[in-house]
């Protein structure tokens, strides 16, 4: 501030070189006078308005900005939300636990019902045993997949030579004989399962079914046979062929490929009709409701599971919460006590400001003085002091509110000293808390199953 060029503006913004002149004319400058001019008198003015005014604006914005600051501060909640950490617990834990109760208990009527359709099952059609079925059905179909595809390739290469699109064809005629093949083992399984229901009409209807399609697929096989020898004689009349020597004589068939044709149909037809029989329980009805019975029960677990561990995710919502109210606590704290240091020192600058403002009007003062005594052509004017800011006429700075915010800092301190205790038992009660639920859950479930008679006591 009471640099060359700041004195040099200020000279030339009070035009103090023409008040000299000036003044001089009007014989103001005297020896020995003790007395200011009002030309000296205006500088003090200058410095006042423009120098000290403008830092006091500044340095004033900078203090209100800090007090803004700082009153968005609010430690003392955060801390208190931390120490009544239980009721948060409690409003957090409450809905949620309402809803795992309410699901365990659903789940426990829901499967307990099923478990009791599966005994009546049991009892009403005499069975003591546990149902036996192959638990992959993806494996299954594989399986069934791999069965099609090896007939359909093997069919595809003799009824090639009798298609006009040959291979190509083949595969075709190959792959609609190998789909009724599938139609008819799923149904041979089907009725052959039906058998061994233990109504009697059931029984005789399913039996009498079983052995209606399974002449039919024997016809059906031989069938194919016939029509692939009909190929090597006439391709565009092997089916009426086919029909003739079928009805003629069924098992007439003098061609080996033809044979060969009939073995492999034969063969796929019986693998697929076992594969169909064998996937679920020989007794009609007793694997689907078995499965049924197994996928409640494994839901039943499933919400158990999910239970305990719906409590676990919200212990770790919880902490994690109460973590970062713990950094935000500290990162306020920091910048809180920073913030008044940051005040402090905006207040002891606007004094140093002061100092040097004094400093420049010492200068701009000297300057009048030498220039007029070069005007005059004698020695400089002198008084018995120069110039001095009326303390008590300068602004001061706004300082409200900074004296109640270090009475603050102190109880700060106090908190900050807590902090970690209280933390550690905040994290402490929402682990107690949660676990107590966890075992309340599982003494839950063990009453639920004992009275839904899920398991013995």
């Amino acid at each position: 501030m009471t640099s060359i060029p700041a004195t040099k503006a200020a000279i030339s913004a009070l035009k103090i070189e023409q008040r000299v002149e000036r003044d001089v004319k009007a014989g103001i400058p005297e020896v020995d006078r003790r007395n200011h001019t009002e030309s000296e008198e205006s500088m003090r003015s200058y410095v006042v308005r423009e120098i000290i005014g403008r830092v006091h604006e500044n340095r004033q914005n900078e203090l209100d900005k800090e007090l803004a600051d700082r009153s968005d501060v609010d430690i003392r909640q955060l801390h208190q939300e931390m120490k009544n950490t239980e009721s948060l617990v409690e409003k957090s834990i409450a809905g949620r636990l309402a809803n795992l109760v309410g699901g365990l208990k659903q789940r426990a009527q829901e499967y307990s019902a099923l478990r009791m359709d599966l005994e009546m099952f049991r009892q009403r059609n005499g069975l003591t045993r546990e149902a036996v079925y192959r638990e992959s059905k993806l494996l299954h179909f594989s399986v069934i997949f791999f069965i099609v595809i090896v007939e359909t390739v093997l069919n595809a290469f003799f009824l090639s030579k009798g298609s006009d699109l040959g291979l190509v064809g083949g595969f075709f005629q190959a792959f609609i004989i190998s789909m009724i093949n599938l139609g008819f083992a799923a149904f041979l399984a089907f009725s052959l399962r039906q058998s061994f229901h233990q109504n009697i009409f059931r029984k005789i209807l399913s039996g009498t079914l079983f052995l209606m399609l399974l002449a039919t697929a024997v016809v059906f096989v031989l069938g194919v046979g016939h029509y692939r020898e009909a190929l090597e004689a006439n391709p565009f009349t092997a089916s009426q062929m086919a029909m003739t020597t079928l009805q003629a004589q069924p098992l007439g068939i003098q061609d080996f490929n033809s044979w060969i044709m009939v073995v492999v149909s034969g063969i796929a037809l019986i693998l697929l009709a076992a594969k169909f029989f064998v996937v679920d329980d020989r007794y009609p009805g007793y694997t689907a409701i078995t499965r049924r019975v197994k996928q409640y029960h494994k839901a039943w677990r499933e919400a158990h599971e999910d239970a305990i561990e719906s409590v676990s995710e919200l212990a770790e919502d919880l902490q994690e919460t109460i973590s970062d109210t713990e950094k935000t606590i500290r990162a306020q704290f920091i910048q809180f006590k920073a913030s008044i240091e940051r005040s402090e020192e905006i207040h002891r600058h606007y004094h140093e400001d002061i100092i040097k403002a004094q400093g420049l009007l010492d200068e701009l003062v000297r300057y009048y003085q030498s220039y007029s005594a070069r005007m005059m052509n004698r020695r400089s004017a002198y008084f018995g002091e120069l110039l001095r800011f009326e303390l008590d006429k300068l602004p001061c700075l706004n300082t409200t509110g900074l004296e109640q915010h270090k009475r603050d800092l102190d109880t700060f301190e106090t908190v900050m000293e807590e902090l970690d205790q209280t933390y550690s038992d905040a994290v402490g009660i929402v682990n107690q808390r949660c676990e107590s639920i966890q075992a309340s859950l599982a003494e839950l479930v063990d009453r639920l199953e004992l009275e839904h008679g899920l398991r013995r006591a």
